[in-house]
């Protein structure tokens, strides 16, 4: 996290695919890998992960529906920024 707020993305992305290689049954490393492509502005990528993350939410009964809930309106945002971009552009 501190790593995106520094705007060392390419930091942020190794960490996270290796948060998802070490703990494949965590949810964070697809969650901050959206938040990388997020602030990337690569905003269609950042919604696939936060689907992702939901989909993982969704099959561990470790996280409650707010959690899963909170992942797919972050993909909602990004899909709408996706939409309306390229309607600008």
């Amino acid at each position: 996290m501190d790593l995106i707020k520094q705007n060392r993305l390419d930091e942020a992305e190794a960490v996270s695919r290796k948060l998802l290689t070490d703990y494949p049954d965590q949810v964070d490393g697809l969650n901050r890998l959206a938040m990388v492509y997020e602030a990337r502005e690569e905003k269609s990528k950042a919604a696939d992960y936060y689907r992702k993350a939901a989909d993982f939410a969704k099959s561990n009964p470790d996280f409650d529906e707010q959690m899963v809930k909170w992942f797919l309106s972050e993909a909602r945002r990004m899909t709408k920024a996706t939409k309306k971009d390229m309607s600008e552009g």
